[in-house]
């Protein structure tokens, strides 16, 4: 990790023009050597940022980048109800936004924390979650309960659905949602959701929601045994990708749902999700510890649990797990 992230901050910033910068222009610029400028670009090619080289004219990022600001996103930012008093804080690399905001939940609340780039990032079952520098938006969401809220299993569905809405208002195609905690395009997985919780069952509870949305395809990692990633550069190539204002409708949306989902529960957000669910009377694998059995989804019940219909015609209600679309009918 670079010794100094928010050098390295400051220096994408400046590459975000698209145009070409020498390195004692930005040694200047920046305070820093030159060779602090060329470790700096080491590094952040090894994070995957795509840049471009020229020993006569120096550096740049092709596409030039939309780099998080956290002035910028709190300028537009339109807050109420629980989230009217929100913290934010923009990081350039961290272990892990979720991370971040659990190792203190006496802290204020409710928190959003932003990175550009995370070093141990991570989804549910202990599985990694990669990106390159600066192309994706992660965030989390820190907010401390004294009651907790009916439900709150289904908490990451209804973030799921606060996404697709913060797409929709920036012009994107509107994702499905894939229980428990995906959004996807067909069968390619375009975001996910991780929830952790810290403290007593009865509360008081601090919940910390962490979201990751592939922006470029740069952050989506090769297909794997599970299917493809996809990115909103790939889904919507014309449309604009600027970070801070998707950051700006993520956190309003999210802190609207949670608005009603503190007091109701999930029961509010059931009729959305009868066009967004992704597994609707799909054939699909239930993994389980014990094995894989094969069967239907059928919706979700009033309290976000999906039900499975194995192929005996039992239904079960799953308050947890994992299902894949890949089994095939006869």
């Amino acid at each position: 990790m670079p010794r100094h992230p928010d050098a390295t901050a400051a220096l994408v910033t400046r590459l975000g023009d698209g145009e070409w910068h020498t390195g004692p222009k930005l040694a200047h610029l920046l305070g820093v050597s030159r060779s602090a400028i060329w470790k700096m670009m080491q590094r952040l090619e090894g994070m995957g940022l795509r840049l471009e080289r020229s020993r006569l004219r120096g550096y740049r990022l092709p596409k030039g980048s939309s780099a998080l600001s956290g002035e910028r996103i709190r300028s537009g930012l339109h807050l109420s109800g629980i989230g009217r008093e929100t913290d934010i804080e923009v990081l350039s690399i961290v272990d892990s936004t979720n991370n971040r905001l659990l190792r203190d939940p006496t802290g204020p609340s409710p928190r959003v924390c932003l990175a550009e780039y995370q070093t141990h990032g991570r989804g549910r079952r202990g599985r990694s979650w990669t990106g390159a520098y600066g192309a994706s938006l992660l965030v989390s969401w820190g907010v401390r309960f004294t009651v907790v809220p009916p439900d709150l299993q289904s908490l990451g569905l209804v973030s799921a659905l606060a996404a697709t809405r913060a797409l929709v208002r920036e012009g994107f195609p509107s994702p499905g949602i894939k229980w428990p905690n995906d959004l996807v395009y067909g069968h390619a997985k375009l975001g996910g959701i991780l929830v952790e919780l810290s403290g007593e069952a009865g509360g008081p509870l601090w919940c910390v929601t962490g979201l990751g949305v592939n922006v470029d395809q740069a952050s989506c990692p090769p297909r794997t045994s599970r299917g493809d990633a996809i990115s909103l550069e790939t889904v919507a190539p014309t449309l604009p990708r600027d970070r801070n204002k998707l950051a700006q409708a993520l956190i309003e949306e999210w802190f609207q749902a949670l608005d009603v989902f503190h007091r109701l529960g999930f029961k509010p957000f059931l009729p959305s999700f009868r066009t967004l669910d992704a597994l609707w009377n799909q054939p699909v694998v239930l993994h389980e510890q014990a094995g894989s059995r094969t069967g239907w989804a059928r919706g979700f019940r009033e309290d976000g649990a999906l039900w499975f219909e194995a192929e005996s015609g039992l239904r079960e209600a799953l308050v947890a797990g994992e299902v894949s679309i890949r089994w095939s009918p006869p």
